[in-house]
């Protein structure tokens, strides 16, 4: 289908917004829902002067570069132009494969991934990689058989689990109930992402013994799950500041005069 299910939108455009990319790809953008929501929470959302934007017309007053990428011809028509400052249609793999490295700040494939098979989706997410600094994908936890006649990138190919995504080098997930909201972040270090991940699980469930979340057919086990990541996220906050201390001790002036102290005095002797 050329649109994803609306309960990952918050997720997605919450991280869009907090990474603030000066440009966008959006691979696989369907009729163009995010890069619409692109284009207002980046670009318009925070800018008082966003009326002049409106009325200039022609999107030259545009901060953000926000270009897609769609395979099936007949949904361009929909996309919006004002939204998009160029949408190029064609195969996603062929059209990737003459990217040049870190060309955007920003690259998103959201419900695209299952439309590939297992050697192509892994292809796939290496271009993901090598042309956007950060990478934002989602792909449906239980992936349905789908097949629209006349549309061959709408049949499902391939499923994919959070431990695959992670293989590939995707080092953040959002908690969601029906998706993989994952994120290829090279600025987050190992502690750092557990960390956050736990406090965004933690923070989506209520501790009080009931779900905040939508999926509510398994809430004793996303509690005792929320439950285990508090205990490992105070865990490593508590190593992580462990060392730090540490770290700081053993660099200051004082450290390195007392570990000096010995080995003067048997010179001195």
């Amino acid at each position: 289908m050329p649109f994803s299910n609306c309960e990952q939108i918050t997720p997605i455009m919450s991280e869009i917004r907090s990474i603030r990319p000066k440009s966008v790809l959006d691979v696989g953008c369907g009729l163009g829902l995010y890069g619409m929501l692109c284009r207002v929470f980046l670009d318009l959302y925070d800018d008082e002067s966003y009326i002049s934007k409106l009325e200039d017309g022609s999107n030259s007053q545009w901060t953000v570069r926000v270009d897609g990428i769609e395979g099936t011809a007949a949904y361009i028509p929909f996309i919006p132009s004002w939204a998009y400052d160029d949408v190029s249609c064609g195969n996603a793999l062929d059209l990737l494969r003459n990217l040049h490295d870190d060309s955007y700040d920003l690259v998103i494939a959201l419900a695209i991934l299952e439309h590939f098979d297992q050697d192509e989706g892994l292809e796939f997410l290496s271009h993901l990689k090598r042309i956007g600094k950060k990478c934002i994908i989602s792909v449906p936890k239980k992936v349905m058989p789908q097949e629209v006649t006349g549309y061959p990138y709408e049949t499902h190919r391939s499923h994919w689990s959070d431990t695959d995504l992670a293989a590939c080098g995707f080092n953040r997930f959002i908690p969601h109930f029906g998706v993989w909201i994952a994120i290829h972040d090279p600025e987050v270090g190992p502690v750092a992402q557990v960390v956050r991940q736990a406090t965004q699980v933690k923070q989506a469930l209520n501790f009080s013994g009931e779900s905040s979340m939508p999926y509510r057919s398994a809430d004793t086990d996303l509690v005792e799950i929320g439950k285990s990541l508090g205990t490992i996220m105070d865990s490593l906050s508590a190593i992580r500041e462990q060392q730090e201390i540490t770290n700081s001790e053993r660099l200051s002036i004082k450290y390195r005069l007392r570990s000096w102290m010995p080995k003067l005095k048997v010179k001195a002797g």
